[in-house]
């Protein structure tokens, strides 16, 4: 081989390997940043062949795709000084990669892992700590880990990531904490039957009063008009009495005495009177109420 042909081969080296350091590919789930002496110069969104400056210029791929970050378990005291063991689950995405290569050091997957584990961590802590376990058991959690959600969101956003979701997977009570937790709830539970109980009580005796009250005034209401109405009748009897003594003397006379008749007269009642009782002055003279 002679020194041109060895000469034009690494020529041809050189010119493949400039050629290959100046060439890079970006697939549908990476974005690029490319750096020059350690400054941003462009970031690379769109896949495909892409060329740089050998040498002078790197680049820097990030994943596109929603990553996951695991959060382990941490003991955490409650706002009922309950300690519970924790267990959030969160998914994120490089938003800004610009933004995450100047904020998070290493901007790597584990620079990542560093920081969401702060930010998230002590986000947990602080919201968690103001709520009771109570809370955390019942329909009040999605408003727990809502508002968990947003604070970690507006943390993060100044690191170019996005928070798409953040869920605590597990909750559960420290094994040695267990049993006096249990007792305390359910000393807890007891004291809000009896209050609620007597709450109940109260009310009902408030009902009861409150119908008895309106029950004596109905009855009072109801007496005062039986007692008018009965005057007003006696008025009219007394009225309707004087009328017909006015005008038949002989028959207002027999008319109270078969009253009499009536109210003494029973098949039981035996009574011994001489005839000319004037008890039985219609039976003796009946020609008197002939008219």
């Amino acid at each position: 081989m002679t020194n041109r042909s060895i000469g034009f081969f690494a020529v041809l080296a050189v010119a493949f390997f400039v050629l290959s350091s100046s060439v890079f590919m970006i697939n549908q789930t990476q974005q690029a940043i490319v750096l020059q002496f350690g400054e941003l110069r462009r970031v690379i969104k769109d896949p495909g062949l892409k060329f740089k400056v050998p040498f002078i210029q790197e680049v820097t791929i990030y994943d596109k795709r929603v990553l996951d970050f695991d959060l382990p378990a941490t003991d955490i005291t409650l706002g009922d000084q309950k300690r519970v063991r924790v267990d959030t689950y969160t998914r994120y995405k490089i938003s800004d990669p610009i933004q995450f290569f100047k904020s998070v050091k290493p901007a790597n997957e584990l620079g990542t892992a560093r920081r969401l584990e702060a930010l998230v961590g002590s986000t947990v802590r602080n919201v968690l700590g103001k709520v009771e376990l109570r809370e955390l058991l019942s329909e009040k959690r999605s408003k727990v880990m809502h508002q968990i959600n947003e604070e970690v969101k507006a943390l993060t956003k100044s690191l170019g990531l996005e928070i798409i979701d953040l869920r605590i997977v597990r909750t559960e009570l420290p094994p040695e904490n267990r049993p006096a937790v249990f007792n305390r709830m359910n000393a807890d539970l007891q004291r809000y039957a009896k209050e609620n109980r007597a709450t109940g009580d109260e009310k009902a005796q408030e009902i009861k009063s409150t119908a008895e009250k309106e029950r004596t005034t109905l009855l009072a209401e109801a007496s005062k008009d039986a007692l008018i109405l009965r005057g007003e009748g006696d008025a009219k009897a007394i009225s309707i009495i004087a009328d017909s003594m006015g005008k038949d003397p002989e028959f207002y006379g027999f008319y109270k005495s078969m009253e009499t008749y009536e109210t003494i007269l029973k098949p039981e009642t035996t009574m011994v009177l001489s005839s000319d009782n004037e008890l039985f002055k219609h039976f003796s003279h009946p020609d008197r109420i002939s008219r």
